[in-house]
């Protein structure tokens, strides 16, 4: 059989224009504008994409900005030819300034900041700064993504308050991106009413210290606010702002999210609730929650609910909770309810199909669901996990990528293992509340396969055990 070479010029137009889409374009036009005229109206093609991101992304997840070389040319050559194209860039923070100075940006409206330092950052939008004009007359879309936490929550705040001064078009602002642990959080209590106050904003993604904090945001600052997500980091029964419910009515779509414990649902999370002496179902929903929100088109959760049973007579079972779901107008629901021998009382509701990224406290009642985009999971029990319940685990929840287990009792069945289970996305494990056997269930080559595992947290004493003595 003959083999006949083609040359990448010998190519249609068409097939080159297939293969340029499936590339990135920063690549695409560094090594093609400037070749010929062919390849330029190749290359500018896909710049009708009206997208170019700046930043690199290596094996382990850090950002990185782009070569120095490459961004030398970008600057001088390739963006000035481009420019009136582009309406959304991403950059690390230390080529902001070059990147927008390059030429001016007519169409430009949304940008992604990598690496965001605040103190620095705010040294470029001073009233004196050249590119100040930009952010405050077109800017509608700021995005904040870290790898991991840069700054104190104070200097944080700082810098999200003046990004609020000085973005007057801002109708889109996530700060919540932190791809590590370790997020950087508002502190609005005991600031001026005034601090991160916008009349534009109507989406807004956030991490905040408390449950205060969330409640600043929700006092009318943010009057044409449509859409919000927050991730508290606790709730506590000392939170002293009583909510008004009635100062945001264009808020449509509302998520909160804490996964630490908290006893002040009743007080803080729904003010009208008294001590609840049962699980969270449809009703509860319904009439504490649900009947106050007219416009709510779309509701997503995950509760779960912890109660003590040490005086409870009727014990509530999966279906009497799933039943009073029937015919629930807002998503289909799932279950699951389980007693632990401590003589506590788990209940989980939540809609499905499961889009959220952090799962907590599943038990040995959790089977037959699928978390297809769940990558942080706590399991919990005070009966044994055995290995057939890891086996499942592995298949429900496939892109998972950190794993916390809390569970003390040693495993019943030891030498029942016939097969290796497979966690290819899992980069860190933590065993430090579990018994010795979980250790071997995943540090033995025979009992589990973890070809990405990076950061396991573990007590020593137990570590030496299973390596016995690291030999």
């Amino acid at each position: 059989m003959e083999h006949k070479s083609i040359h990448f010029l010998d190519l249609p137009d068409e097939i080159l224009l297939i293969i340029t889409k499936k590339l990135c374009p920063i690549d695409v036009l560094y090594s093609l504008l400037g070749v010929n005229k062919r390849l330029d109206t190749i290359a500018r093609y896909i710049v009708h994409t009206k997208f170019l991101d700046f930043s690199i992304i290596s094996s382990n997840s850090q950002f990185s900005p782009v070569d120095d070389v490459v961004l030398d040319r970008f600057c001088a050559q390739i963006l000035p030819q481009i420019y009136q194209h582009l309406k959304v860039l991403v950059f690390e923070q230390l080529c902001m300034k070059r990147i927008l100075l390059a030429c001016q940006y007519p169409n430009l409206r949304i940008i992604n900041i990598i690496n965001y330092k605040p103190n620095i950052f705010s040294q470029y939008l001073t009233e004196e700064s050249p590119i100040v004009h930009l952010f405050r007359k077109q800017i509608a879309h700021i995005t904040i993504t870290n790898r991991k936490k840069e700054a104190s929550n104070e200097s944080f705040t700082d810098g999200c308050a003046h990004i609020f001064t000085i973005c007057k078009q801002l109708t889109f602002f996530d700060m919540s991106r932190f791809t590590s642990n370790g997020n950087a959080q508002l502190l609005l209590y005991n600031r001026l009413p005034n601090t991160c106050f916008s009349s534009n904003l109507r989406t807004l993604f956030v991490n905040v210290a408390t449950f205060d904090d969330c409640l600043c945001l929700l006092d009318g600052r943010l009057s044409q606010l449509s859409s919000f997500t927050v991730n508290i980091s606790s709730i506590k029964r000392s939170s002293t702002i009583t909510n008004n419910r009635n100062v945001l009515p264009n808020l449509t779509e509302f998520s909160l999210f804490c996964y630490s414990l908290t006893n002040a649902y009743d007080c803080h999370i729904v003010p009208l609730l008294r001590q609840r002496l049962t699980f969270i179902d449809r009703i509860h929903l319904d009439e504490q929650v649900l009947n106050y929100m007219s416009k709510l088109n779309s509701f997503t959760f995950h509760i779960c609910t912890f109660i003590s049973t040490s005086n409870t007579v009727q014990f509530l079972s999966t279906n009497d909770i799933q039943k009073t779901f029937i015919d629930w107008k807002y998503s289909l629901i799932s279950c699951c309810v389980d007693y632990f021998s401590n003589e506590i009382g788990l209940c989980h509701i939540y809609s499905t199909p499961v889009k959220i990224t952090r799962f907590m406290y599943v038990t040995n009642s959790f089977r037959g669901s699928h978390f297809q985009f769940v990558t942080d999971l706590k399991l919990y029990d005070t009966h044994s996990f055995e290995h057939d319940f890891f086996e499942w685990a592995s298949q429900a929840f496939p892109l998972l990528n950190k794993l916390t287990i809390f569970n003390l009792i040693p495993q019943e069945n030891k030498r029942q293992i016939s097969s290796i289970i497979k966690y290819l996305h899992l980069r860190r494990l933590d065993l430090i509340n579990a018994h010795i056997d979980y250790a071997n269930q995943f540090l033995f080559h025979t009992y589990a396969y973890l070809p990405r595992l990076v950061t396991l947290m573990i007590r020593y004493e137990q570590l030496t055990i299973v390596t016995n003595n690291f030999t």
